[in-house]
Protein backbone atom coordinates (compact mmCIF):
# COMPACT_ATOMS: atom_id res chain seq x y z
CA UNK A 1 0.00 0.00 0.00
CA UNK A 2 2.92 1.91 0.95
CA UNK A 3 4.40 1.63 -2.86
CA UNK A 4 1.06 2.57 -4.59
CA UNK A 5 0.57 5.61 -2.52
CA UNK A 6 4.68 6.76 -3.17
CA UNK A 7 3.95 5.73 -7.10
CA UNK A 8 0.48 7.74 -7.19
CA UNK A 9 2.92 11.10 -5.36
CA UNK A 10 5.30 10.35 -8.23
CA UNK A 11 2.93 10.41 -11.32
CA UNK A 12 0.75 13.44 -9.45
CA UNK A 13 3.94 15.19 -9.23
CA UNK A 14 5.24 14.74 -12.67
CA UNK A 15 1.63 15.19 -14.21
CA UNK A 16 2.08 18.89 -12.11
CA UNK A 17 5.79 19.50 -13.30
CA UNK A 18 4.76 18.65 -17.66
CA UNK A 19 1.62 21.33 -17.06
CA UNK A 20 3.26 23.91 -14.85
CA UNK A 21 6.90 23.89 -16.57
CA UNK A 22 6.14 25.88 -19.55
CA UNK A 23 4.76 28.55 -18.06
CA UNK A 24 7.27 28.86 -15.21
CA UNK A 25 9.84 28.70 -17.97
CA UNK A 26 8.87 28.67 -21.19
CA UNK A 27 11.37 27.43 -24.05
CA UNK A 28 12.91 29.99 -26.09
CA UNK A 29 12.26 30.83 -29.60
CA UNK A 30 14.97 30.86 -32.37
CA UNK A 31 12.45 32.48 -34.98
CA UNK A 32 13.42 35.50 -36.00
CA UNK A 33 11.47 38.97 -35.35
CA UNK A 34 10.53 40.62 -38.04
CA UNK A 35 10.38 44.79 -37.66
CA UNK A 36 7.15 46.41 -38.40
CA UNK A 37 7.36 48.82 -41.15
CA UNK A 38 6.58 52.68 -40.07
CA UNK A 39 2.88 52.99 -40.72
CA UNK A 40 3.41 56.87 -41.68
CA UNK A 41 5.31 56.05 -44.69
CA UNK A 42 3.68 55.38 -47.89
CA UNK A 43 5.97 51.95 -48.42
CA UNK A 44 5.33 51.50 -44.46
CA UNK A 45 1.61 51.77 -45.52
CA UNK A 46 2.07 49.25 -48.41
CA UNK A 47 3.66 46.61 -47.10
CA UNK A 48 1.25 46.44 -44.03
CA UNK A 49 -1.56 46.34 -46.52
CA UNK A 50 0.20 43.66 -48.31
CA UNK A 51 0.68 41.66 -45.24
CA UNK A 52 -2.86 42.24 -44.11
CA UNK A 53 -4.40 40.84 -47.49
CA UNK A 54 -2.60 38.04 -47.48
CA UNK A 55 -3.73 37.08 -44.14
CA UNK A 56 -7.42 37.89 -45.15
CA UNK A 57 -6.76 35.84 -48.03
CA UNK A 58 -5.53 32.89 -45.47
CA UNK A 59 -8.66 33.32 -43.15
CA UNK A 60 -11.14 33.21 -46.38
CA UNK A 61 -12.27 36.95 -45.87
CA UNK A 62 -11.09 37.87 -49.41
CA UNK A 63 -11.36 35.80 -52.53
CA UNK A 64 -8.73 34.83 -55.13
CA UNK A 65 -9.42 37.62 -57.80
CA UNK A 66 -9.96 40.22 -55.43
CA UNK A 67 -6.51 39.17 -53.79
CA UNK A 68 -5.14 39.71 -57.23
CA UNK A 69 -6.09 42.52 -57.77
CA UNK A 70 -5.55 44.13 -54.24
CA UNK A 71 -1.80 42.57 -54.24
CA UNK A 72 -1.22 44.29 -57.65
CA UNK A 73 -2.57 47.48 -56.91
CA UNK A 74 -0.44 47.63 -53.39
CA UNK A 75 3.01 46.12 -54.55
CA UNK A 76 3.19 48.63 -57.65
CA UNK A 77 2.73 51.09 -54.27
CA UNK A 78 5.30 49.82 -52.39
CA UNK A 79 7.67 49.47 -55.08
CA UNK A 80 6.85 53.06 -56.80
CA UNK A 81 7.54 54.40 -52.97
CA UNK A 82 10.69 52.19 -52.86
CA UNK A 83 12.09 53.85 -56.13
CA UNK A 84 11.26 57.15 -54.44
CA UNK A 85 13.15 56.49 -51.55
CA UNK A 86 15.78 55.08 -53.38
CA UNK A 87 16.06 58.18 -55.52
CA UNK A 88 16.11 60.59 -52.25
CA UNK A 89 19.14 58.76 -51.07
CA UNK A 90 20.86 59.10 -54.20
CA UNK A 91 20.42 62.80 -54.44
CA UNK A 92 20.96 62.99 -50.76
CA UNK A 93 24.41 61.23 -51.07
CA UNK A 94 25.31 62.93 -54.43
CA UNK A 95 24.43 66.22 -53.38
CA UNK A 96 26.56 68.41 -51.45
CA UNK A 97 25.12 68.75 -47.58
CA UNK A 98 25.55 72.61 -47.85
CA UNK A 99 24.17 72.96 -50.59
CA UNK A 100 20.88 70.99 -49.28
CA UNK A 101 21.00 72.83 -46.22
CA UNK A 102 20.74 75.88 -48.52
CA UNK A 103 18.06 74.86 -50.53
CA UNK A 104 15.75 74.25 -47.96
CA UNK A 105 16.63 77.13 -46.13
CA UNK A 106 15.81 79.00 -49.61
CA UNK A 107 12.43 77.12 -49.80
CA UNK A 108 11.29 77.90 -46.17
CA UNK A 109 12.34 81.54 -46.79
CA UNK A 110 10.31 82.09 -50.24
CA UNK A 111 7.53 79.89 -48.25
CA UNK A 112 7.45 82.84 -45.75
CA UNK A 113 7.80 85.67 -47.90
CA UNK A 114 5.06 84.74 -50.13
CA UNK A 115 2.78 84.13 -46.78
CA UNK A 116 2.39 80.19 -47.86
CA UNK A 117 2.31 77.55 -45.08
CA UNK A 118 5.30 76.74 -43.64
CA UNK A 119 5.55 72.82 -42.84
CA UNK A 120 5.51 72.80 -38.84
CA UNK A 121 8.29 72.23 -36.99
CA UNK A 122 8.98 70.34 -33.40
CA UNK A 123 10.52 72.06 -31.27
CA UNK A 124 12.83 69.08 -30.97
CA UNK A 125 12.95 67.33 -34.05
CA UNK A 126 13.24 69.87 -36.27
CA UNK A 127 10.82 71.10 -39.51
CA UNK A 128 8.67 67.95 -40.09
CA UNK A 129 7.80 67.04 -43.74
CA UNK A 130 4.38 66.59 -43.15
CA UNK A 131 1.82 69.83 -43.82
CA UNK A 132 -0.72 69.13 -41.78
CA UNK A 133 0.44 67.59 -38.80
CA UNK A 134 -0.24 68.31 -35.33
CA UNK A 135 2.06 66.08 -34.05
CA UNK A 136 5.85 65.19 -34.29
CA UNK A 137 5.83 61.92 -36.74
CA UNK A 138 8.90 61.24 -34.91
CA UNK A 139 8.53 61.99 -31.08
CA UNK A 140 4.65 62.40 -31.07
CA UNK A 141 5.69 66.21 -29.59
CA UNK A 142 2.51 68.76 -30.28
CA UNK A 143 3.87 70.85 -33.25
CA UNK A 144 3.05 74.47 -32.85
CA UNK A 145 1.47 76.30 -36.47
CA UNK A 146 3.94 78.90 -37.32
CA UNK A 147 2.40 82.19 -38.01
CA UNK A 148 4.27 84.73 -40.08
CA UNK A 149 3.37 88.56 -40.93
CA UNK A 150 1.96 88.63 -44.08
CA UNK A 151 3.45 91.94 -45.24
CA UNK A 152 6.89 91.23 -43.98
CA UNK A 153 7.05 87.78 -43.87
CA UNK A 154 8.75 87.75 -39.96
CA UNK A 155 7.86 84.64 -37.25
CA UNK A 156 5.01 86.04 -35.30
CA UNK A 157 5.13 85.31 -31.59
CA UNK A 158 2.28 82.73 -30.29
CA UNK A 159 0.33 85.77 -27.77
CA UNK A 160 1.80 88.84 -29.97
CA UNK A 161 -1.20 91.13 -31.65
CA UNK A 162 1.41 93.30 -33.70
CA UNK A 163 4.35 92.29 -36.04
CA UNK A 164 7.63 92.93 -33.86
CA UNK A 165 9.35 93.60 -37.64
CA UNK A 166 6.77 95.93 -39.32
CA UNK A 167 4.06 96.98 -36.36
CA UNK A 168 1.32 95.25 -39.12
CA UNK A 169 -1.69 94.11 -36.36
CA UNK A 170 -2.33 90.01 -36.75
CA UNK A 171 -4.91 89.14 -38.90
CA UNK A 172 -7.55 87.02 -36.52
Amino acid sequence: MVLEIVGALLTGGLVLWLVFQPIVAPAPTNEPVEPEPAEETRRGVALLALKEIEFDRATGKLSDTDFETLKARYTDDALLALREEEGQERRMAAADPDQLIADRLQTLRSAKAAGAAVPPSCPSCGPRPEADALFCSNCGSTLAAAAFCSSCGSSLLPDSRFCSGCGTARAA
